[in-house]
Parts: structure tokens; C-alpha cells; sequence
């Protein structure tokens, strides 16, 4: 059975709602117009919607000059990129401090009265510089530590087959989609290649409470599903819970959903406590 590129998404501002494509070019930092924003409070912290879970409802949709932003009860604003600020201001991104780009005061005052927190809204500017921890010289933007993310469709049908909840690809915001695989098999994929682009398959990728947060409602499941469940069978011996890949590019080019997912490398996949009874 053929392995197929399912479905692409990107993150415009980081923690808010996906847009799925058809196609996207790849760059050294991931996908095209992916988690190139991100919020910060006014000392520098990043916000995210492990913090805040409403953040999963604002939508933005791309124009030439910038995107247009929604969230529940809120007006649209439109945030250009002719419009922002000279000023960079340091956001610290786990263990990573990034000097970004200010955007606009208007959004900075848009997201504060949504989030109900004193925060403002800065973008990875051409000054902005981050790499991936533990591979100099490869870039990366606000994603938590790879550019991209992979999931396959076999790994979240088992996971559903299991869990009480529903879970959807949102719940677990992926890049990339992959679908006719054995539930998995990307945990043994060490180099890949889709369309003109090869990319390698570096680690496992370790969830956290954001994957409880309903991406329809902004609200976190109240038996912490589907981390519950994932404990059961995807944990290792420190108590870390996996699911998904996550890459690096190799190269640049475009990637088209119908795309073949070729496998060029293999790898042992990482070590898991047994499945619970």
C-alpha cells in the first residue's frame, strides 16, 4: 500500500486555529506561514494555549499583505505587515530567548481584551535568529523545537480505536498528515521524502496537556484525554507520552497534498514502557 501525503496545516500565530492547504513550499524553518507569530506577555514569556485554551479559537486567514483575525465575540482585525513596528522584543520560547519584530499596537490591544491578559502580538522578523536545540546551523521559528510535525492516519485511528474521547488531527496539530501506514510505522522512519523535499524523521514527538483542549470549544477535556489514554501504551520510562514525528528539512521545494511519502531510512523507534492491561 502506498504511502500518501494526507493533509498539510499551518499555524500562522502559534497556539491559534490551523489552515489546512493543498500545497506549501518548505523552507530550512518548515512550511511557508508556519508559527511565524507568537504572543508574549509584557515580560517576555511566550503564551500559549497550554495556559490559555481560548487561544485555539482565533482563526486567521492569509492575505497578500498580512492576515485577517477572528475569535468568538470579537471584531476582525486585520494585521499587516506594512503596519508593524521597528522595535524587536525578546520572547523566551521555552529554553530559547528570540529577539522579535513588534507588530501592532491594535492587535497588542485586540488579543489583550480576548485573553483577558496584558500581552503583545511579534512576528520572526529578519533580525529574528533561533535554532533547533542540539543541531547548529539548522533554523527554526516559534514551533516548541522542530519546524515541522508529522502524524499519520493509522497512529490516530488506533488512538481513537482506545480512547473514550474523540480525538482529531487538530487535537494534535500536525504539519504534516500522512495516511495508509500500519499504526506507527513512522516511530521507524528515520529520512522520508515528499514531492521535492527530503526530510529527516530527528525524534519522537512528547505531548503535554495542550492535546486535552477541544479545538472546537477552547475547553480542556476533564479526564485529561487524550494523554489518559495515551499513558497507557505510549509512555516510556520517564514518564514522557509520544506521538508524531518531528522533522527537519533537508532540502527546499513545494509538497503537494496526493504527494507519495517515500521512506529512505530506518531507525529504531523509541523505547515504551509496556502497554497497561
Amino acid at each position: 500500500m502506498t504511502c500518501t501525503l494526507n493533509q498539510l496545516h499551518v499555524y500562522p500565530i502559534k497556539s491559534t486555529a490551523g489552515i489546512s492547504l493543498n500545497r506549501s513550499h518548505v523552507s530550512p524553518r518548515g512550511l511557508s506561514f508556519d508559527r511565524d507569530f507568537i504572543l508574549r506577555d509584557l515580560k517576555g514569556r511566550f503564551i500559549t494555549a497550554r495556559t490559555h485554551p481560548k487561544l485555539v479559537l482565533v482563526t486567521a486567514s492569509l492575505t497578500p499583505g498580512g492576515m485577517v483575525l477572528s475569535a468568538p465575540e470579537m471584531p476582525n482585525i486585520e494585521v499587516s505587515y506594512s503596519a508593524f513596528s521597528n522595535n524587536y522584543l525578546d520572547v523566551k520560547v521555552w529554553g530559547n530567548e528570540i529577539s522579535a519584530q513588534h507588530c501592532q499596537a491594535d492587535a497588542d490591544h485586540w488579543f489583550s481584551t480576548y485573553l483577558q491578559v496584558e500581552c503583545q502580538l511579534v512576528y520572526f522578523g529578519e533580525q529574528s535568529q533561533r535554532e533547533v536545540d542540539g543541531h547548529a546551523g539548522q533554523p527554526v521559528s516559534f514551533a516548541d523545537g522542530y519546524p515541522l510535525l508529522l502524524i499519520s492516519q493509522g497512529s490516530l485511528n488506533d488512538l481513537n480505536a482506545k480512547c473514550p474521547a474523540p480525538i482529531s488531527f487538530a487535537h494534535m496539530r500536525p504539519n504534516i498528515v500522512v495516511s495508509s501506514t500500519a499504526p506507527f510505522a513512522e516511530d521507524s522512519w528515520s529520512q522520508i521524502r515528499i514531492g521535492e523535499v527530503e526530510f529527516d524523521v530527528v525524534e519522537a514527538c512528547s505531548r503535554c496537556v495542550f492535546t486535552t483542549v477541544n479545538p472546537k470549544t477552547g475547553v480542556r477535556n476533564e479526564f485529561k484525554e487524550p494523554l489518559k489514554t495515551l499513558k497507557q501504551y505510549r509512555r516510556d520510562e520517564k514518564g514522557e507520552v509520544f506521538f508524531g514525528q518531528n522533522l527537519i528539512p533537508r532540502n527546499q521545494g513545494v509538497i503537494h497534498v496526493g504527494d507519495t511519502v517515500e521512506i529512505l531510512g530506518g531507525k529504531s523507534p523509541v523505547s515504551l514502557l509496556p502497554a497497561e492491561a
